[in-house]
């Protein structure tokens, strides 16, 4: 009898030669790890180290940054006597910023900085008033933060809540707060400067509780309307509210009982819209139902306005948007003199329109066309012409609504005439500065200005913002250019052209236009 040696038991040699193998690297692959661990850990190291030498970098920059926003308040300063209410002779008065002690800062010097800063000229007269808050009625604080103990955006938290105090409510905020200023919560802060209000200007604290005890308040979100709806958040007397739920309540409940197969909470907004657009009766009719119809005769639609700018077709019957993830025809949007402007579908537009007491369709503007006026003032086709073009003031970095602004002349009216090309939004503040400030532009093309300020700077505005042209991109500075042109052709990528019949064409030379 054959017997199979059973090899299931025992052990493998081949598998003992495996697991020595794995178990048993070879001492050079160690050396390898503990080497790249080791630069790595270098690594590491390096770059904690650039991070934290950016921040210092950072931190001393914005320190600067104070330090020379107040050194050009000091070198702009305005009196306080004549020349603090008219310093030109027209319209550069002082403007008070900061609490009470700060100096005043001409006008004109506020709206230069906040050029050379990048920021709109509120969001800059902003920023100088908390470094002047920091500067004349913090000291200690501003000490700090000069020294680098305090980082600017802590030493902003505390400016921000001091300017409402008087001067020995700051004084006593600065003197609590500045030691710690660096680690306080902003709780901590709210706190102190509370109390300092109380101690020192007991009158304004009481003004303070009184607006904080009425808490009543009413938010249309209407800038958030892309589906169609908006959130409305309110705060409301107890009667009031009591009142509003049972209109709501009933008004919803007889949509209801008039056949609506709407949700509750579809209902019930439904009804708080037709209290605010004072429909005494419900808007459908009854007689579905066998009951008398309440509605008035005629068109009972809400007297809805909107400024509108839709593709031409929709009010077509047979208009149908095309297929695709991206279809212009299916948004309209709602511009500047409208308070819910921006997108809005075009589906929401014929929903609204199906539902109106009326629908007037105006003729479209050509934002190309000349707009010629014999006058001085610019008829209302100009204006909507230009506020539809440049949609918001043209100054560098302002973002005011073109339907706020003046029509400002570019070349002054009656050497410029009054027309399309020579006429641009201009809110009042910076109309006043190309007027008076000696600041100047000009227009490049439609809805492109080149501006320049009294100190030279220049900033190019169009519809993609405000971008200082004297300003060069970080890096190495760009090679100067040749006195000859460079004929040399371009070589040819293709490896396979040499190869060809003929050869390869020759490429066209270096200071050729490009076709496109």
């Amino acid at each position: 009898m054959n017997t199979t040696p059973d090899h299931s038991t025992g052990p493998d040699p081949m598998l003992d030669v495996q697991v020595e193998a794995v178990m048993s690297p070879d001492p050079s692959f160690f050396d390898w790890v503990h080497e790249l661990d080791n630069r790595r850990e270098a690594t590491r190291a390096a770059l904690l180290a650039e991070v934290k030498n950016a921040k210092a970098v950072r931190a001393a920059a914005e320190v600067a940054v104070l330090q020379s926003i107040v050194e050009w308040c000091v070198a702009n300063e305005a009196l306080r006597d004549d020349e603090a209410m008219w310093i030109a002779g027209y319209g550069d008065h002082g403007l008070s910023l900061g609490g009470v002690g700060c100096p005043l800062v001409r006008e004109s010097a506020v709206i230069e900085i906040s050029a050379a800063l990048e920021v709109s000229t509120r969001s800059g007269a902003d920023q100088i008033a908390i470094t002047l808050e920091l500067r004349y009625r913090l000291p200690l604080l501003w000490e700090r933060v000069v020294s680098g103990a305090c980082p600017v955006w802590r030493a902003r938290l505390v400016a921000e809540k001091t300017m409402a105090l008087c001067e020995d409510g700051a004084a006593e905020v600065d003197r609590l707060v500045a030691p710690f200023a660096h680690s306080i919560s902003y709780a901590q802060l709210c706190r102190l400067t509370d109390e300092a209000l109380l101690r020192w200007d007991p009158a304004a604290a009481e003004e303070k509780r009184k607006a904080a005890a009425d808490g009543r308040y009413c938010r249309i979100g209407l800038s958030q309307h892309v589906d169609g709806t908006v959130q409305l958040d309110a705060g409301l007397d107890l009667a009031d509210a009591m009142a509003l739920e049972a209109a709501v309540r009933d008004r919803a409940k007889a949509y209801a009982e008039d056949g609506s197969t709407e949700s509750l909470d579809v209902r019930r907004s439904q009804a708080l819209g037709s209290l605010a657009l004072g429909e005494q009766t419900l808007p459908t009719d009854n007689t579905d139902t066998g009951k008398t119809p309440t509605a008035p005769a005629g068109p009972v639609g809400p007297a809805l306005v909107l400024f509108a700018h839709i593709p031409g077709g929709v009010f077509n019957p047979f208009f149908q948007a095309g297929a695709g993830s991206v279809n212009d025809a299916l948004v309209s949007r709602l511009d500047n003199r409208h308070p819910a402007k921006g997108p809005i579908t075009t589906a929401q537009v014929r929903e609204w329109a199906r539902t109106a007491a009326s629908i007037t369709i105006r003729p479209v503007l050509d934002l190309a066309e000349t707009i010629h006026c014999d006058s001085y003032e610019c008829s209302d086709r100009l204006k909507e012409q230009t506020q539809l073009r440049d949609l918001t003031c043209v100054f560098p970095w302002c973002t005011n609504p073109a339907v706020f602004t003046d029509m400002e002349h570019v070349i002054p009216y009656p050497e410029g005439p009054t027309e399309t090309g020579n006429v641009a939004p201009a809110c009042r503040q910076h109309h006043r500065a190309k007027t008076h400030m000696g600041w100047d532009y000009d227009v490049l093309g439609p809805g492109l200005y080149l501006w320049r300020s009294p100190q030279g700077e220049r900033y190019l505005r169009s519809h993609a913002g405000t971008h200082p042209i004297d300003q060069l991109p970080p890096g190495p500075p760009p090679d100067p250019l040749p006195e000859e042109p460079d004929t040399t052709p371009y070589p040819d990528p293709s490896p396979s052209a040499a190869d060809e019949p003929g050869g390869a064409a020759e490429s066209p030379p270096r200071n050729e236009t490009p076709p496109f």
